[in-house]
């Protein structure tokens, strides 16, 4: 990647001859250090992942940030990453490259990208899992409205090829806390079914169901060395960064 002058004590097998035979100096090789990591990120495009709050941002929205984000820091440090989009199966697999202009391909996905379809994460991930049987670093951004047994096998079939995988969790701040006021009309975004209700009536019971949700999902998760991180839509991404970084150190 680059030259520096050469001095006593240097490595004789780093020397450039080429340069020394058209300048008489001798000058050092450097070199950049490029990891063999492949990463895959898997971003959940199914309707579910459309949900927004009153004033937030999507939650495709937000796994399309957060993806771009890693997308950015694994080119940076010159790992293989592949992009997969999917809500019933898979939508787009864009192979993993190095080449920093591979950035651009991936950005280019996540703009067009649309939510659309029901979720089939656990038949997803499956597929995935047989696709890619090279080791790397598998990172699933999704809401995980799916049923949780199958799920778990899902993650389970990815970790017995020996993939690193971490789990971002993304969901909105309504989904998490129910803070809603009134007499109002919920409609689930993939099946249609209709609920018309108080929600304060329910904030309590909801928010322990959730509760108990989360805590489910983690132990499983931590029993299956898979990392999991639950976001809020809300909040700004670094948490999510600092532990891919965090996960990445470890893996070197």
């Amino acid at each position: 990647s680059d030259h520096r002058q050469y001095y006593a004590g240097d490595e004789l097998k780093f020397v450039d001859w080429k340069v020394f035979g058209r300048s008489d100096k001798l000058y050092i090789k450097q070199f950049q250090q490029e990891t063999n990591t492949t990463a895959y990120i898997l971003l959940d495009s199914s309707n579910s992942m459309s949900f927004s709050g009153a004033g937030s941002v999507r939650k495709i929205d937000y796994g399309s940030f957060l993806a771009a984000a890693l997308a950015y820091l694994m080119l940076s440090q010159s790992d293989s990453t592949a992009l997969i989009l999917f809500a019933e199966k898979v939508i787009k697999h864009i192979p993993p490259m190095s080449r920093r202009t591979h950035l651009n391909t991936i950005l280019a996905a996540l703009q067009h990208n649309k939510p659309a379809g029901q979720t089939n994460l656990a038949g997803v991930l499956h597929t995935i899992a047989e696709a890619t049987k090279r080791r790397g670093l598998v990172i699933l951004i999704s809401d995980l409205l799916d049923d949780q047994g199958d799920i778990y096998k899902g993650l389970a079939h990815l970790k017995f090829f020996k993939h690193d995988v971490i789990v971002f969790h993304t969901m909105d701040h309504q989904e998490l806390n129910l803070d809603y006021e009134g007499l109002i009309q919920f409609e689930d975004m993939e099946s249609k079914a209709k609920l018309r209700t108080f929600p304060q009536s329910l904030r309590e019971g909801y928010r322990k169901r959730v509760a108990e949700f989360f805590g489910e999902i983690e132990r499983t998760a931590g029993n299956g060395r898979i990392d999991y991180y639950l976001l809020d839509t809300s909040e700004p991404l670094d948490r999510a960064l600092i532990a891919y970084l965090a996960r990445r150190r470890r893996m070197m």
